[in-house]
């Protein structure tokens, strides 16, 4: 076996919400946990139950900020159908010198916003957490996850391709 060095560090990270990029302003990210949905089956002639799968988990994501930007609280509770596009931009290094970068883009409402505690003379943060409709991650521009209220699809192939025919969804 292959001595194989540490690859795919992340570095460093910035934010863009609604086309306003975030620099210096971001100081931590949470992206989607994609999860499946499982229940336990226990049929005739079975032993023991089997876990199936049978969908997946909604998607929430969470971002702190340093910042107090009223621009960004205001996007708390817009009108529904406005969406928020929150795109997360990643650095990563490897141990062998290749960089590599990393994109998660999500189609969100923002559904939190809380202020933090403020005091004097120490660092006040701002964190939001996000309702997530649509999603992918992108690593070195090759799309790693895609999933939207209909379709899931990981390094491009789509998990249950007839679905979307069955139910005259395409």
């Amino acid at each position: 076996m292959a001595n194989k060095l540490v690859g795919f560090v992340l570095k460093d990270c910035n934010l863009n919400i609604d086309g306003n990029t975030r620099v210096g302003q971001c100081s931590e990210i949470t992206l989607p946990v994609m999860e499946e949905t499982m229940e336990s089956f226990r049929n005739a002639g079975m032993i023991k139950p089997r876990e199936v799968a049978m969908g997946y988990e909604m998607t929430e994501a969470a971002f702190k900020e340093t910042s107090f930007d009223p621009d960004v609280m205001k996007l708390f509770g817009v009108a529904t159908g406005k969406n928020t596009n929150i795109i997360a931009y990643g650095y990563l290094e490897s141990e062998d010198g290749s960089e590599h970068n990393a994109r998660a883009e999500m189609v969100c409402r923002i559904k939190k916003t809380d202020a933090g505690s403020w005091a004097s003379g120490e660092k006040a943060e701002s964190e939001y957490g996000v309702a997530v409709h649509a999603y992918k991650l992108f690593v070195d521009d090759e799309e790693i996850y895609a999933l939207d209220d209909f379709e899931f699809a990981v390094g491009g192939v789509v998990r249950r391709p007839g679905r979307r025919t069955a139910l005259r969804l395409a």
